[in-house]
């Protein structure tokens, strides 16, 4: 019979040690080695052990995304709704740029728990500091939340980056006469910087934002 601490499953597994274990895996090995039982080697225990604590993969990934969700800190209290906006996706994007792999489980759940649900309090309050009407918040939370996550995560993936040179040979190789705006911009498809793409694209999403709710707040200066 195996001996159980309240709250920790087998004596001495923490949930929080296998699920960063987890990460570890997928971070190693991507999706195609990443299971319970790999974890399991990865945490010093047996697939049970996991299965324990989280029931199944998909429990296992949703404690995982929950993971990330909580490495994310609001801005300091009484921010305007724009600076606290930046300063998350500022972290979302930080967060995808260290864990590349483990990042697009955010995409995969609504809500991971409770640390993503104390960022979506501060998020549905900038949406009311911005004049959002209230039924309209949640969604346009939720397509905050997928426009910031899907940028951060493409950067992550490596959607956006300057073009390789495979690439800037077929945009160069492009009849101009039937794409002349993208043969002209193949200079700036090389020169491409990721931060600038998702600071701008982040700074129209806002601009709508405060469209939206009226103009309740100057936007600001740009993001830096």
């Amino acid at each position: 019979m195996v001996e159980r601490d309240a709250g920790r499953g087998p004596r001495g597994l923490s949930p929080a040690r296998i699920v960063e274990a987890a990460v570890g895996v997928l971070e190693e090995g991507g999706q195609e080695s990443f299971s319970m039982r790999g974890v399991a080697r990865a945490a010093g225990c047996d697939a049970m052990s996991v299965a324990y604590h989280f029931g199944s993969k998909q429990g296992l990934t949703r404690a995982m995304a929950s993971w990330l969700d909580g490495q994310v800190r609001p801005a300091p209290p009484g921010a305007p709704w724009r600076a606290t906006l930046r300063h998350l996706a500022e972290q979302y994007r930080a967060l995808a740029g260290a864990y590349p792999r483990t990042f697009p489980l955010l995409q995969q759940f609504t809500h991971t728990g409770s640390a993503d649900y104390a960022t979506t309090e501060v998020v549905h309050a900038a949406m009311l500091g911005a004049g959002v009407p209230r039924p309209q918040v949640v969604t346009v939370t939720v397509g905050w939340y997928a426009t910031v996550l899907g940028l951060a995560t493409a950067e992550a993936l490596g959607m956006v980056a300057p073009v390789d040179e495979a690439t800037a040979a077929e945009i160069a190789g492009l009849p101009a006469a039937d794409y002349p705006l993208t043969t002209a911009f193949l200079d700036d498809y090389r020169g491409i910087d990721p931060g600038v793409v998702f600071r701008t694209a982040v700074e129209l999403m806002h601009d709508g934002i405060e469209r939206l709710g009226g103009g309740a707040e100057p936007g600001g200066p740009p993001m830096s």
